[in-house]
């Protein structure tokens, strides 16, 4: 993991050879968490099954090691994640299980047969600044619009936390237990293609600078 500090008037380009891990300060920290696939390939091409397994392994990944979402969107070749966790260590662990998951899920569903993500994720550390945390979040929440391919952000086709964040509405998508199905073929027994899925909730949170606010505004 490549972790570098986001603060208001940076400019986030590409991570430089030597960039320096930085350590979560105490209480925790929010980062911003982007992942792109092997030579950009669209992987994540948006999709009744692969946006279900999207979020159905982001809310096995939340519910097994608690991180505090509050934005995220996935494009058809890398996605955005912008999450407080408590340390570094939670936010790999995290990232570690999710990304393993979402990655055979697509090479099931695609017969891809190289790896999925071209390399480990890179987390930006952003600051307390009220202006650097909505920065972030205005970034994610364009996605989909700066480029030109929906007119809205709630249009875009693929997983995105807008309509979950204008609407309050749950988050809510099938996790598949392919340990269970590999287990019952092993023993000879049939299955269903859902018999052992499983529902999984994202849950989403507010920016830590918003977190004194009232829930109107």
């Amino acid at each position: 993991m490549t972790v570098i500090v986001y603060r208001p008037g940076l400019r986030i380009g590409p991570v430089p050879k030597r960039c320096h891990a930085q350590a979560t300060p105490d209480g925790g920290a929010l980062y911003e968490v982007t992942c792109r696939t092997v030579h950009s390939r669209f992987l994540l091409r948006p999709g009744p099954l692969i946006n279900e397994m999207i979020v159905g392994a982001l809310g096995r990944a939340q519910r097994l090691y608690p991180l505090e979402i509050c934005a995220f969107f996935f494009a058809s070749n890398h996605f955005h994640l912008l999450a407080r966790a408590e340390d570094s260590e939670r936010l790999a662990r995290f990232m570690g299980y999710f990304n393993s998951k979402l990655a055979r899920e697509v090479a099931r569903s695609t017969g891809w047969r190289d790896k999925v993500f071209a390399r480990r994720y890179q987390a930006i550390l952003v600051s307390d600044e009220e202006e650097a945390q909505v920065g972030r979040l205005v970034y994610i929440l364009s996605h989909g619009c700066k480029e030109n391919l929906v007119a809205r952000p709630q249009d875009w086709p693929g997983v995105h936390c807008v309509t979950a964040l204008l609407t309050g509405e749950p988050i809510e998508r099938t996790w598949f237990g392919r340990t269970k199905e590999r287990q019952a073929r092993q023993l000879g027994k049939e299955f269903g293609a859902r018999q052992f899925a499983e529902t999984e909730v994202v849950n989403l949170s507010p920016l830590p600078c918003w977190r004194n606010l009232e829930g109107e505004q």
